[in-house]
């Protein structure tokens, strides 16, 4: 054994000491069982490793069609594009504030609609899921993108129409409203093209 390996031994047990004083004894590793407690080092540190790398986020497509089936939960999607005569895909969903107060879709659209028909998909989908959640969210955000103009990512995809369901068409009295008041509520479409 060498002067440096038998410094390296000392400070892995000073270590190693100093990471176990609940056993209330000191530990005394020499040759083999020092190759042991390196190599076990080493494992554990290459299995995190291993761990991490493959923690790896979705690709697009799939992360979007299992959005698109969690929004399925919420909507019936056939049924709303038998009303409306719109065929739609759920791109996205997300919910923000403390409770789930606002509720975000992407819609992509297979073909242009006029703007009366994109207020009455917006409706279709909003009162969807007022019918199945009643109680869950305070105000609505729907953004409708063209299926051929989708970029890499649904955020990076310009829309051409947003849709707002508001209490009293108002920003700020979302959460301030009763949530079983949705009659006061406003629909306002914006067309941004």
């Amino acid at each position: 054994m060498t002067a440096e390996q038998s410094h390296l031994d000392i400070k892995l047990l000073s270590m190693i000491n100093k990471t176990h004083p609940l056993l209330g004894r000191e530990f005394t590793i020499q040759g083999n069982e020092m190759k042991k407690v390196g190599t076990i080092i080493v494992l554990i540190s290459f299995t995190t490793i291993i761990f991490c790398l493959s923690c790896k986020k979705a690709p697009l497509e799939k992360s979007m069609l299992q959005t698109a089936q969690l929004a399925g939960i919420e909507i019936d999607i056939r049924k709303i594009e038998n009303l409306t005569g719109v065929q739609f895909n759920i791109l996205k969903t997300e919910t923000i504030g403390y409770t789930p107060r606002h509720k975000f879709y992407w819609v992509s659209l297979k073909k242009k609609v006029s703007g009366q028909k994109v207020k009455e998909l917006a409706d279709s989908i909003i009162k969807e899921i007022i019918a199945k959640k009643p109680k869950t969210y305070h105000s609505f955000t729907i953004h409708f993108l063209r299926e051929h103009e989708l970029g890499e990512s649904v955020e990076g995809s310009k829309s051409f129409a947003r849709a707002n369901f508001l209490p009293e068409g108002d920003w700020a009295k979302v959460g301030r409203v009763p949530i079983t008041e949705y009659k006061d509520y406003k629909l306002t479409i914006t067309l941004i093209e």
